[in-house]
């Protein structure tokens, strides 16, 4: 029988410095979650998942020591420089997704009425 062990991964103190610090400058509220180590005993396998922060149904995936950002899944990826834009463009899309799912709404209800 496989024997699976997970271990937490600690945020390297720099990276959480600079996600605080974009997060905060860019006035989001988000939770940064720590990756872990997955080991399958006795044999020479292990996986490293990712730190995880998700805002606006988009989850970003760091690496500890990696400029490197990955969106969603391991496939598409910018550079950290390049994050602040992203959340940006994606906040004001989101932002007007609400808008005139709300518009929409209050319109369908100035119909019923």
């Amino acid at each position: 029988m496989m024997q699976i062990v997970k271990e937490k991964l600690e945020i390297d103190e720099v990276l959480e410095k600079k996600i605080n610090n974009l997060l905060k400058f860019s006035n989001i509220k988000a939770k940064l979650e720590n990756g872990n180590i997955i080991h399958i005993l006795k044999t020479n396998i292990a996986y490293i998942e990712p730190h995880k922060l998700e805002i606006n149904g988009i989850t970003y995936l760091f690496f500890n020591e990696c400029e490197i950002v990955y969106i969603n899944t391991l496939e598409k990826y910018i550079s950290f420089n390049e994050l602040e834009n992203h959340i940006k463009s994606h906040k004001e899309k989101f932002t007007n997704k609400i808008q005139n799912e709300y518009k929409n709404k209050r319109n369908y209800v100035d119909l019923v009425y």
